[in-house]
């Protein structure tokens, strides 16, 4: 049985019942919709892609009610039952859609899937009736499971991070290669001491994409769309911006994200008054004696629309730090 976060209440007025199988296939041409193709479950037991599946795109699902027929009935004319559809991409987060029975949405909600990313793709189904009524098609609980392919513009590979916060330079002011380590995870500390005596504060990444980051290509900048997403409070959207190429290692692309652009606690003046402090999530720092405040800033990176993020999700962190009578007004009290 598909994992669902809720089950969905039922309305019975105004709502409409969604289309049959053969009128969703018939819709199944819109490529001007930017649609792979059609997945299609049918009554007989079958399912079937027309169509490739493919990130960046999305696909149709023509559901047929009648391979799931325990919840019925109908009240004022209408039927008090629905089904939902469910759908995940790699693991992510989990997504519905109407599939059949009552429409809450007075059918604009199309069962129309977003593939914004590539992978395996779990897709389930859930029956429900105004009387508490639940059943499943979910293969017998193991979920149906479609791939997903990457993009042509995807990159093959995003990966090895790496930081370097350090008073040598070499190769005319660049980071030297020595210097890089792997973030603990995750999570690069910007101090007091990188602030004032760092001559390299920057955080690496490198890309590979067949045929364009294996050699000198002028034109990368032009095929590697590659941003930076950055917030320092967890309240605030995220901010995006462009990361600079910085040289090419073996077959891979490097880019370089400089720290002190992004450092939201500079310290170039004492704060004097709450209504110039930094919007950011400011505490004390954890050093036990009180002397600095920081404030962590999240980020991740995207190539071509393709996410770049620690293992298992979430995002990568700077944590900043600067003497605390600085910022003393913006500390809680």
């Amino acid at each position: 049985m598909g994992v669902v976060t809720g089950v969905l209440a039922l309305s019975l007025f105004g709502c409409a019942e969604t289309s049959s199988e053969d009128e969703v296939v018939a819709m199944s041409g819109e490529s001007a919709l930017g649609e792979a193709g059609t997945i299609t479950f049918s009554a007989n037991g079958d399912v079937r892609v027309q169509g490739t599946l493919e990130r960046g795109k999305t696909a149709r699902v023509a559901y047929d009610a009648d391979r799931l027929t325990t919840c019925r009935g109908e009240q004022g004319g209408l039927p008090a039952w629905t089904i939902s559809g469910y759908y995940r991409i790699a693991g992510g987060v989990i997504r519905s859609f109407e599939a059949g029975g009552l429409s809450p949405s007075h059918g604009t909600d199309k069962p129309v899937l977003t593939l914004d990313s590539a992978g395996d793709l779990e897709v389930w189904f859930q029956n429900t009736s105004r009387w508490g009524c639940n059943a499943y098609d979910s293969d017998f609980g193991r979920n149906f499971h479609f791939s997903v392919n990457p993009a042509a513009s995807d990159p093959g590979w995003i990966g090895n991070l790496r930081a370097v916060v350090s008073r040598m330079t070499c190769d005319g002011g660049k980071a030297c290669e020595s210097d890089m380590d792997e973030p603990e995870n995750g999570e690069v500390r910007y101090d007091t001491w990188a602030r004032q005596r760092a001559a390299i504060r920057s955080v690496f990444f490198e890309v590979w994409k067949d045929g364009v980051t294996n050699w000198d290509n002028s034109d990368l900048w032009q095929q590697l769309d590659v941003q930076l997403h950055s917030r320092a409070s967890a309240s605030a959207e995220f901010q995006t911006s462009y990361v600079s190429f910085d040289r090419r290692v073996g077959n891979n692309a490097r880019y370089e994200i400089p720290l002190r652009p992004l450092d939201p606690i500079p310290g170039n003046f004492t704060v004097q008054k709450a209504a110039d402090c930094p919007n950011v999530d400011l505490g004390i720092a954890a050093d036990g004696n009180g002397a600095h405040v920081e404030t962590v800033l999240e980020y991740y990176v995207t190539v071509n629309g393709v996410e770049f993020r620690p293992a298992g999700g979430g995002t990568f962190r700077v944590r900043f730090q600067n003497y605390a009578d600085l910022y003393a007004v913006c500390l809680p009290h």
